[in-house]
């Protein structure tokens, strides 16, 4: 048996019993735990409401990193309703009454519907350049997610700023351009309608980023550039074209859309109030074209004819001058001037283009002249001719020649074609004859390229006679031939060579003349090489006149 004494017992129960002395500061605090805020991307709250079928997607697309600008919807629903009354009258002066853009806006037009998108990523993964991707595939995600809330195919998104410049005061930030039918404009506190027309520091500022949204939002509706006419931009009622350097006069001088602008927007998707579908497949192209200078009228005058696919609204004509070997195309294409007709009928156009409208009339700057069919389902083809100007004096040498009907041609034999590997019907050598200046032959690159010369013979079925080929470069230059040879047959044994010379780097149609009028059945052209220095070629046309 075990035995406790007392005292023992004792000491026990008073230390059993006993309490520890507790300091304050020894109290550990409770822990705090704060939830995560949730961002949830959706539409402004509230009842919106238009009166079409296609409006303009607009998008405030947040980093994960960057809050949203305080106040943004308030401040951008008054921009853009300011933006919507704006194009409004710029396509009433043009002659297209009531016509704008549309947006989904509250019962008191005060406000418009916009869809807040918060990013998967920090800032860093939507930088200006290439970041465009990045956001339309998170955009896009959201749409498929939410259907209804894709009312169109043109989106306007809209990036809050993500910090300022070693001044302290300019905002930097994401994508800011136009690409397809897709633009990214920059949002910051100063975004804000009371700053439109202050000639201040904050005025000039807003002038610059809101004013480059307006522009952007032209690109994502379809416009190109192009600037004003000579007597334009001395019209108090014109001025400067958006579409040119308008990104930094909107709101604080005449700032205008042009005839060209306007009439591609009278086709546009989310301009229109009808139900119909935009931008299906369609063709279109100039089948012959007459060009010549009116000294009398000291005009470019041209007229021609068109076939196309799908009715014709309008012809638009853009003459892109390449000054100091800037390019000519998308991006170089600032300083185009333009002109718009109706249609003659059904298939026919004429223009008078008076040379006191350009500015850019010297020996050492070529233009592009695009020749641009505007169907009534929003799509835009355009046939493109080069010029010069020689002494003040434009030399027009693309005048058509009347070409040999292609009814009866086949392709004989090729060397080489992609059969499957571009866009169908491309690729293969039988669209050489289609008279679709639009489609286009490619070497095969797949499965083992071939390489330079090229060859292709053309049967003619009969017979033929001509006194020159017509060749055309495929559009937008890609894989363009340089030099060539032609060579005639009677009887795809022996074969004369004609011509032995060089492409030009240009669109549209080329013409060379044989020293003299020639029969035979069988055409072969061989091409020798390429503008690019690498073994691929392509060519959208082969004819005869």
């Amino acid at each position: 048996m075990i035995k406790y004494s007392f005292l023992s017992l004792i000491f026990l129960l008073c230390l059993s019993c006993s309490k520890s002395k507790v300091t304050p500061d020894s109290v550990t605090p409770p822990v705090v735990v704060t939830p995560p805020i949730v961002r949830t991307s959706g539409p402004s709250s509230g009842n919106f409401n238009s009166d079409r079928k296609y409006n303009l997607n607009l998008i405030y697309f947040v980093p994960k990193d960057i809050e949203a600008i305080p106040d943004h919807e308030k401040r951008l629903s008054e921009l853009l309703l300011w933006t919507q009354n704006w194009f409004k009258a710029q396509m009433g002066n043009a002659g297209y009454a009531n016509k704008t853009f549309g947006l989904f806006t509250n019962e008191t037009k005060t406000r418009v519907r916009i869809i807040t998108i918060y990013g998967k990523k920090s800032s860093t993964g939507y930088p200006y350049e290439g970041g465009s991707t990045a956001v339309m595939d998170e955009v896009d995600a959201y749409f498929a997610e939410n259907p209804s809330y894709k009312t169109s195919d043109h989106n306007l998104v809209i990036l809050p700023l993500y910090g300022k410049k070693s001044d302290g005061v300019t905002p930097t930030g994401g994508p800011f351009y136009g690409i397809g039918k897709t633009c990214f404009a920059l949002d910051y506190p100063e975004m804000d309608i009371r700053n439109l027309g202050k000639t201040d520091e904050i005025g000039k500022r807003f002038s610059v980023w809101f004013g480059g949204l307006v522009h952007e939002l032209g690109h994502g509706i379809n416009l190109p550039h192009n600037c004003q006419k000579v007597s334009e931009n001395t019209n108090p009622f014109k001025g400067m074209a958006l579409m040119w350097a308008g990104n930094g006069t909107i709101g604080i001088s005449p700032t205008f859309l042009t005839d060209a602008d306007c009439a591609v927007l009278n086709v546009n998707q989310i301009f229109n109030t009808d139900t119909k579908e935009y931008y299906g497949n369609s063709t279109g192209t100039i089948t012959s074209i007459n060009a010549t200078y009116n000294s009398a009228k000291q005009a470019i005058v041209l007229s021609g004819k068109y076939a196309s696919s799908l009715p014709v609204n309008s012809i638009i004509y853009y003459n892109d001058p390449n000054v100091n070997n800037e390019g000519i195309g998308a991006n170089r294409d600032y300083n185009a001037v333009t002109w718009e007709s109706k249609t003659i009928g059904n298939d026919a156009f004429y223009i008078e283009m008076p040379i006191s409208e350009f500015t850019y009339k010297d020996n050492a700057t070529p233009y592009e002249l695009r020749v641009k069919l505007v169907q009534n389902n929003g799509n835009v083809i355009s046939t493109n001719y080069s010029y010069k100007f020689v002494d003040g004096i434009p030399v027009l040498n693309f005048t058509s020649k009347v070409e040999l009907s292609k009814i009866g041609w086949t392709i004989k034999s090729f060397s080489s074609e992609e059969a499957t590997g571009e866009p169908a019907p491309n690729g293969k050598a039988n669209v050489l004859i289609d008279n679709d200046i639009n489609t286009y032959w490619h070497s095969k690159w797949q499965n083992g390229a071939s390489n330079y010369p090229h060859q292709i013979i053309i049967d003619l079925g009969a017979n033929k006679t001509a006194e020159g080929v017509s060749l055309v470069q495929r559009s937008g230059l890609n894989r363009s031939i340089k030099d060539f040879e032609i060579l005639i047959s009677d009887d795809n044994i022996t074969f004369t060579p004609l011509l032995n010379t060089a492409l030009l780097n240009e669109n549209g149609r080329q013409n060379f003349n044989f020293a003299s009028t020639k029969v035979f059945r069988y055409l072969k052209f061989i091409a020798k090489n390429g503008f690019d220095g690498t073994q691929f070629a392509a060519l959208a046309e082969i004819g005869l006149y």
